[in-house]
């Protein structure tokens, strides 16, 4: 006789959030409320459904995120200082922000004051390389250079 497999649904919703959460990334600039859902594919905004929050926030991923700082140079042409961070051990949404907060302030600290404009990141709940390029491309559709420097250095929002 042949031994049926017990039901894990653990494991059924690791295999769920793998396949629906498959190029998808989850973008963030501080200076709106909300973090975005991003189809990598197409390159365009998704929506955001309860579902795919809980597979997002209900489970560890083994993260890898793309923190970046944008500025304008005297110039008036932007500029991008980034960084990529990858999770060894899967890690709950949550767990994420204290990682992202501090190395978000020190790519700050290392970078110019007088140009820094706002700052994003990009994070996928799976390995991935990324593209400075196609990152640049998805914080500039998120708003990441709708910001400019006043002649105080105070960050304000341009539409």
């Amino acid at each position: 006789m042949r031994k049926r497999k017990k039901y894990n649904p653990l494991k059924q919703a690791q295999t769920l959030a793998k396949h629906s959460l498959r190029n998808t990334a989850i973008g963030c600039i501080p200076g709106h409320t909300e973090c975005q859902l991003l189809d990598l594919s197409s390159q365009s905004l998704m929506p955001i459904t309860n579902s795919t929050v809980k597979l997002i926030t209900g489970l560890r991923h083994p993260w890898s995120v793309f923190i970046a700082a944008f500025g304008v140079d005297h110039n008036g042409d932007h500029y991008m200082k980034s960084k990529e961070i990858f999770v060894q051990d899967p890690q709950f949404q949550s767990e994420m922000v204290e990682t992202l907060n501090t190395h978000h302030v020190q790519l700050c600290k290392e970078f110019n004051a007088s140009h820094l404009i706002s700052v994003g990141w990009l994070a996928t709940p799976y390995k991935k390389d990324w593209q400075e390029e196609e990152a640049f491309n998805l914080l500039d559709k998120l708003g990441a250079l709708q910001f400019s420097s006043s002649n105080d250095n105070e960050v304000v929002e341009t539409q």
